[in-house]
């Protein structure tokens, strides 16, 4: 949901999932990255726990030009294990000249090929495809993204009932630390030192926060900015994001159990919509690779109303209003539980999805989360709400951006 990056080829099934659904703003790969990561480490891990890679899995990794060091050793570490694998490439050049210079019916061809190939995929890694989203998409006009998203609508129809485990891989770059507003070393640091956290410390949190979630009657979330709003979950389904591809996971019929974000650590689903009550300040985030700053809005009956910020409102409004159908309907809550994240404000507008006590709360389309948002093109938009104080019936799991657990 939130707008930092775009998708980048229309062979990418994570394409509206990676930058809309939970609000990644995906990392990018930088020509410096080999020389500080071991990427044959890095590749063996992700092949083995992330992905979970059986012999005769077929294997498809996709990437930018830039990655090509990368895919090439999931590709070595994945045949390694007995898989198959393939590479797909994706080119800055191509992606842009798509979505800024094609005659715009042909933005709207719906990409079914893509539907047949996942009956023949059994791993998808996905690693950036641009190594700077601003220049590829910063100007490209939102109208030009809507067709396209809807166009893309059937993969993302197709994802339940295709099998696919996914893995999608985040890398840090000057351009990211620069939109980000934080020093490159730093946020550099803190992406791979996230990347390499305990997954097995990261899982059990999750479980516990899953478990007190599952079946809970009443979420208070407050925060000293001013946020101040209730909601409840129903019977949704709660998801955990921790790094770790079980074979149980690997079976299951809804596509977020079977797939892997890094740096990893969060616990995600769809509240019930209508449930959403209150208020809801936002000090500062990102609209399009610009800040967004000074938001508030209210949640009536989980219907977002009278939103106002001193910056970027124009850029929600536009990104927006191409879209039909409840996007402006309460769809999404998070809790970030990777220690190793943090976010960073004055200096920084950096807020790392899985960040250890981070919310995050969003509003759109949520279909992949079993929800009752069905929005065009699955679009929506969402905001972090820092130094949160989060209560499930009445037991705080989070104090002033701090996990309790």
């Amino acid at each position: 949901m939130k707008r930092l990056s775009r998708k980048t080829s229309r062979f990418r099934l994570l394409a509206t999932l990676l930058v809309a659904a939970l609000g990644l703003g995906l990392l990018q790969v930088s020509t410096g990255a080999a020389q500080e990561v071991n990427f044959a480490e890095l590749a063996r891990k992700i092949v083995k726990t992330s992905a979970n890679v059986k012999p005769g899995d077929v294997v498809v990794v996709i990437g930018g030009t830039h990655t090509i060091p990368l895919m090439e050793e999931l590709a070595i570490q994945a045949q390694m294990v007995g898989g198959m694998p393939n590479l797909f490439l994706s080119s800055a050049r191509v992606t842009r000249s798509f979505f800024k210079d094609v005659p715009e019916q042909y933005l709207e061809q719906q990409p079914t090929y893509i539907v047949d190939w996942q009956k023949h995929i059994n791993v998808w890694i996905e690693l950036p495809g641009v190594e700077n989203p601003k220049a590829v998409y910063g100007d490209v006009p939102e109208e030009r993204f809507a067709k396209a998203n809807k166009a893309g609508q059937v993969v993302m129809d197709s994802l339940n009932a295709s099998g696919v485990r996914v893995v999608a891989v985040g890398y840090p770059t000057k351009e990211d630390a620069a939109v980000n507003e934080v020093d490159f070393a730093t946020y550099r640091k803190m992406h791979w030192d996230a990347v390499n956290a305990d997954y097995q410390q990261i899982s059990e949190k999750g479980r516990r926060l899953k478990s007190m979630l599952q079946g809970a009657k009443t979420v208070k979330v407050t925060s000293p900015g001013g946020t101040n709003f209730t909601f409840s979950l129903a019977n949704r389904p709660v998801f955990v994001d921790d790094g770790i591809s079980t074979e149980e996971r690997a079976k299951s019929k809804l596509f977020l159990n079977r797939t892997v974000f890094l740096p990893t650590g969060r616990v995600f689903f769809a509240p019930l919509e209508t449930s959403a009550q209150g208020k809801v300040v936002v000090p500062m985030t990102q609209c399009r690779f610009a800040p967004m700053t000074g938001v508030s809005f209210e949640f009536k009956n989980g219907q977002l109303r009278n939103l106002r910020a001193g910056a970027g409102q124009a850029c929600f409004e536009q990104i927006m209003a191409p879209y039909s159908g409840p996007k402006d309907m309460f769809g999404y809550f998070q809790i970030g539980l990777n220690p190793t994240l943090r976010v960073m404000e004055k200096p920084g507008n950096y807020h790392p999805g899985a960040a250890a006590g981070l919310v995050w709360i969003g509003v759109g389309d949520n279909r992949l989360l079993v929800g009752n948002n069905k929005v065009q093109g699955e679009e929506g938009f969402s905001f972090p709400i820092v130094n949160a104080t989060v209560e499930i019936d009445g037991k705080a799991v989070v104090k002033n951006g701090q996990l309790t657990l």
